[in-house]
């Protein structure tokens, strides 16, 4: 007998999305895991509970790197739900204040993490961190990507983002708006830098790029600078490189402040 996939199976909401915070909730199957915990705990419960869900049913915590919008909630979580957490090795050695030893799992940027039924590969991404990566979500023969804190593309990135059928992507800033606003000088030249964040130009070339070469229908716009962005330039700067490139798909922008549905 032919087994047809369920693909309600699969669910991926961002829980907060941008420099105040940053979360992601994938649920596939029985399985349900977290990318990043960059909010109080008491948010993230609250925002799992909006969409049905609840810490007690998290079995996994997937951190991109230890900047504080994405950890900040770690250290509560991990001292009152003991949820075991991964990270890469350079990015674990920064969490030895909010993660006891018993919780943490080390990998290597590259490792494949293996969930029930759902298998997570990790890749480098260019950051100023100890060590920032993006996730490949793979389950019953889908592949679901996540790829923020970026400072510029990369064709690795690229092709492995070109072989999911949807993707949460940066669209950190407009470049104009950054230049021109309040920032210091030194903070916008990280911002810019190849181990900064991905601006919306670079961002819509990523998407024109992933949406051409595969069967990628969905992307989720994240990680928008509340001062150098807003939700409707990302969209369309995108929606224009798409509609120039003769290319279509679904793009929409992750809420800064509570859940958004990529699935």
């Amino acid at each position: 007998m032919e087994i047809t996939e369920n693909k309600a199976d699969v669910r991926i909401y961002t829980l907060f999305s941008g420099s105040s915070g940053n979360s992601c909730y994938i649920s596939c199957g029985d399985t349900e895991i977290l990318i990043d915990a960059g909010k109080s705990m008491k948010a993230i419960r609250n925002a799992l509970c909006e969409i049905g869900s609840s810490l007690d049913k998290i079995s996994a915590i997937l951190i991109t790197h230890e900047h504080s919008d994405h950890i900040k909630g770690l250290q509560m979580l991990c001292k009152h739900y003991k949820i075991p957490v991964y990270a890469a090795k350079g990015t674990a050695e920064m969490l030895i204040n909010d993660v006891p030893p018993e919780l943490i799992n080390v990998y290597c940027a590259g490792d494949a993490l293996d969930f029930g039924d759902v298998t997570v590969e990790s890749f480098e991404t260019p950051h100023d961190s100890r060590m920032s990566t993006g996730y490949i979500i793979s389950y019953c023969g889908r592949r679901f990507g996540y790829a923020t804190d970026m400072g510029m593309l990369s064709r690795r990135i690229a092709d492995k983002l070109a072989e999911c059928e949807a993707a949460v992507i940066e669209s950190n800033y407009d470049l104009k708006m950054l230049r021109n606003g309040p920032y210091p000088y030194a903070l916008k030249k990280r911002i810019e830098s190849n181990v900064g964040h991905l601006d919306n130009n670079d961002c819509a070339r990523l998407v024109s790029y992933i949406v051409s070469r595969s069967n990628t229908k969905k992307v989720l716009l994240a990680h928008l600078s509340a001062e150098n962005n807003t939700p409707t330039v990302a969209l369309e700067t995108v929606n224009a490189r798409l509609k120039q490139d003769c290319l279509c798909a679904s793009v929409a922008v992750a809420d800064r402040n509570c859940p958004t549905c990529l699935l």
